[in-house]
């Protein structure tokens, strides 16, 4: 019988050591956001910064993930506070990798007057990378359905 538990440990220890366990700190908006309303009052973000890290596809489980992060900063003197919005995310310009970016509206932490939101999604392999060039608009979507004012992104990354 101990012989059999040992086993299971050992199994599931192999398990969870060959999945990433890293993820998005990204969750959907708590709304309903079918049908929005554009309201030019409400701010655009303002981008402070971004970055993108392609998958390097080596040995390790997370290798092959590639990560982006957004950083944003809310507007003072908007009727919203940061924690009552969420964010849409919609490239404009390029062509992202399947599951890049969400379908839903996202929030994530906050802080202060800053949010940052990270993305993954799986890259195709180091050795088949196309330069990845971007322009993404950001918009703020309260929970009554309106979205704000656009703000423009662009990442890249070279290729391999």
């Amino acid at each position: 019988m101990k012989l059999a538990y040992l086993l299971l440990l050992c199994a599931m220890s192999a398990q969870a050591a060959a999945a990433c366990m890293f993820t998005s700190n990204v969750t959907p908006f708590a709304a309903d956001t079918s049908s929005l309303v554009d309201n030019a009052g409400i701010p655009a973000p303002e981008v402070e910064a971004s970055s993108l890290t392609r998958g390097i596809g080596g040995g390790a489980t997370c290798d092959s993930l590639g990560f982006m992060s957004i950083q944003l900063k809310w507007p003072r003197g908007s009727d919203y506070d940061l924690d009552e919005v969420g964010f849409e995310y919609r490239v404009v310009g390029g062509d992202a990798p399947a599951g890049m970016l969400p379908e839903a509206v996202v929030v994530a932490p906050v802080s202060g007057r800053r949010v940052e939101h990270q993305f993954t999604w799986q890259d195709v392999p180091a050795g088949e990378q196309k330069p990845l060039y971007l322009q993404l608009e950001v918009r703020a979507v309260t929970r009554d359905r309106q979205r704000g004012a656009p703000a423009r992104v662009t990442v890249h990354a070279p290729g391999s």
